[in-house]
Parts: C-alpha cells; structure tokens; sequence
C-alpha cells in the first residue's frame, strides 16, 4: 500500500514548521499550507490522504476546510486541531465528520499515534474490500450469527485483525457479543494456543495504590505470555487508575513481539466518551487501535430469525430436548420489540419459554409480560 500523504493546516508558521520536521524525520510525506482555502485547493487537484486542520483560522476556517473536504473527497480523514479548552468545537467537528480532534498545545508523538491509526485501519478496510469481493455471505462466523450488511462488515474486520496484531477497540451496547467478538479475534490469531485473560475494568475499584496496578497489570501480561487480555468496559476504568495502565500499557507497547495483545472494549459512543472525560485522550490514543462496532439488534433486525433459531437449538441441546418452533403471532411479537438488552436479553427471552416447559412452539404468552406490552402499545400508536 501507498504511503499516506499528510496535509497539515495553520496559520502559525511556527506550528508547521515543527510539524514538518518532525513528521518528515519520521519518513512521513508531509505537506503544510497556512491556509484553509489552499489547503481546499490543494485536496481538489492533489492526493491527500490525512488533513490536520487548525480550527480558528481566517477567511475559512477548519470546519468549513473538514465539510468541503467531505462534500468533494469524503475517502479523505480530517483531524481538527481546537485550541486549550475547547471542547465544544472539538465535539462540534466530531459530529461533522472529524475523524479525531488535537487540543493544543498537542503533543508530536500523538500526531504520529493518529497517522499510524488511520493507516492501519486502511490496510483493513482494503483486506476487507478484497474478502468482500469473494461474494461470500455468511449466515454464521466462529460464534457470530447474522447475515445483516453490519454483520457482513464486523465478519470482515475480524477475519483481517485476527491474523494481524493492532490492538483492537470494541464499541457497542451492552449484551452486543463484545466479548465474543474479542474471543474470536483471539482464535483466529497465532497466538490462540496461550490464554484469553478477560478483565472488568469496572470492577477494579478506586484506593488501589499505583504501584500495586502497575505491577498487577504488568504481571499480568507476563503471566499471559503472548496470549491475550481483553479490558472489558474500559471507560469505567476508575480515574486514579488512568495513569497506573497507561503506563502499563506502554511497557506492552515496547515489549517485543510475544508481548501479550490488549483488546478492550466499551458499551459507550467513543466521542461521549471522550468529549465527557470518561476516558482521556492521551489513553485513547494510547489503545491506538483499530475500531469494531458492533451493532444493536434493533439496528440488524434482519437477523432475529437467525438468531431465534441458534439460541433455540442452544437451549434444546443443553436441556437434551427435541427443538422446538416460534408460532407466527410470537414471531411478530418479536421482531416488533426494540431490545434494549440485545442478544443477552433475546437469548434469556428463549431459554425462559423452555423453562416454562414449552412443547411444541413458542407462544405470545410464552413471552415476558412487558415485550407482550411493548407490542400491544406499538400497534396502538
């Protein structure tokens, strides 16, 4: 693949002429403008790959340069760069496409930790364009079921990390198969003969001296030797205990290559995330990892049959029962419900009408009370 070429924008021309050397010592292609109306000139006649833009500027500024970029070469990532404490721009460029944001004074290495972000994540989507170019549509990935497009896309994802070795960030609501996801990254992986270490970052609680985390976390990579830890719900991390893993986190980053992976995961929008201090930007950019999200089931309803059916056949073949049918009336009842416990919620739904000893198909009664309710008002409305 071609190495991406960099635009950096400012109209401080001491700010660019740091930025140039630095990203040019690192073998970076790096251009400067310290206009935003260059720099859209620029993007329409050149190749540009990355634009770092400034967001105050004259005449037209970085949220202008981030939306024309979009309306005339939308494949072009845009990082706006928002002066101290200004986080209502940072969160107002998200929301118009800004694949990241820098506060300043930024630091020169988290430039390069964003350029590496976005260059590993497009030797991803160019493997998964070549997978998806084999036509296959798979009802069923490893433990995945679903063959929604969403599902199609998060097949791919992992199909391609999983013989690579980013780091990866999981986003999706709780009860997605997060988990799953992750330990199906790791199957795939060279490394699925050492251990899968999941850890709850919620329940790590506040009061844990630093020194004990960094140690604990530290020994705990060694221990897995390799292998894999998997931090779930990692925005929850206790604050006192940022630093403690980030700095453990930076020990994995140098190790060498049987250093153990970390995937982590969270159940919140990154850019919430971030934009409420949940989670800092120096440890995200830290993960510097490739992002799966994975889609509620509301969002891939397409799939609920599929998934009916997989936890159906769980449930009889753990209670040794012969399998056993949805009636249509329920089926409707179903695929009318917006699920706010997702497949956790829809699996226990399942298993809940084989306890009450259903012989031959699940029916509207055989349902909880309130997906009954959900249905009956959703007709009436």
């Amino acid at each position: 693949m071609k190495t991406s070429r960099i635009l950096f924008v400012d109209d401080d021309k001491d700010i660019l002429m740091m930025v140039e050397q630095y990203l040019q010592m690192q073998g970076y292609d790096i251009v400067t403008v310290n206009s935003g109306l260059k720099a859209l000139d620029m993007i329409k006649d050149q190749d540009i790959d990355i634009v770092f833009t400034d967001y105050k500027m004259p005449e037209f500024n970085g949220l202008e340069l981030l939306a024309a970029v979009k309306k005339y070469k939308p494949e072009v990532e845009v990082i706006v760069v928002t002066g101290y404490g200004s986080m209502e721009s940072a969160i107002q460029a998200m929301k118009f496409g800004s694949y990241d944001y820098l506060q300043k004074p930024f630091k020169l290495d988290h430039l390069k930790l964003i350029i590496d972000r976005i260059t590993d994540e497009k030797k991803v989507k160019d493997k998964a364009s070549l997978i998806r170019k084999r036509g296959r549509e798979r009802h069923k990935f490893e433990g995945l079921v679903g063959i929604s497009a969403r599902m199609q896309q998060v097949y791919e994802l992992i199909e391609t990390v999983g013989r690579q070795n980013p780091m990866v960030l999981i986003q999706g609501e709780s009860g997605t198969g997060k988990e799953l996801v992750a330990r199906t990254i790791h199957q795939l992986s060279e490394r699925r003969e050492n251990a899968f270490v999941p850890v709850n970052c919620s329940g790590i609680t506040e009061g844990v001296p630093a020194e004990q985390m960094v140690g604990h976390v530290t020994a705990l990579m060694q221990k897995v030797h390799g292998g894999t830890i998997y931090l779930d719900e990692i925005a929850e991390l206790a604050p006192s205990l940022r630093l403690s893993i980030l700095q453990a986190l930076e020990g994995q980053q140098n190790a060498k290559e049987n250093a153990t992976r970390v995937i982590a995961a969270t159940g919140k929008e990154l850019s919430d995330v971030i934009a409420s201090g949940a989670l800092k930007k120096d440890f995200f950019d830290m993960l510097n990892a490739i992002v799966i999200r994975m889609p509620p089931l509301r969002e891939r309803l397409e799939d609920l049959c599929l998934l009916i059916n997989h936890f159906v056949h769980q449930a009889c073949a753990k209670g040794n029962r012969r399998i056993i049918g949805v009636s249509p009336d329920a089926l409707d009842i179903l695929m009318s419900y917006h699920w706010p416990g997702n497949l956790i919620q829809l699996q226990n739904v399942i298993e809940r009408a084989l306890a009450l000893g259903v012989e031959e198909a699940i029916q509207p009664g055989d349902l909880p009370a309130e997906i009954q309710t959900f249905s009956t008002i959703s007709k009436m409305s």
